[in-house]
């Protein structure tokens, strides 16, 4: 990954940190994936502000069946290496 720094508006930084702690992720987390989804929507086309909100602040997801081994496996699902675990979900 690549470590870069942004500046947020007050209020859209309150309004982001809300949301990734409804998601159950990172604030860096959840900009990450809004910037994703914005450059997947956007192709050539610049989406509206509108369309940016709508990702920030969707609802979050819930895990019916979170993985209680995730903070050792966590390499695993960031980065595709080896599960540590032992345990298989």
């Amino acid at each position: 990954m690549h470590r870069t720094q942004l500046l947020l508006p007050r209020d859209l930084h309150r309004r982001a940190a809300e949301a990734a702690k409804a998601r159950h992720t990172s604030l860096g987390g959840l900009v990450r994936e809004a910037l994703a989804e914005y450059l997947a929507r956007s192709g050539t086309a610049r989406p509206s502000a509108q369309a940016v909100d709508d990702v920030l602040l969707a609802e979050p997801f819930m895990d019916r069946e979170p993985d209680s081994r995730l903070s050792v496996d966590i390499d695993h699902y960031l980065y595709g290496s080896p599960r540590r675990s032992k345990q298989r979900r």
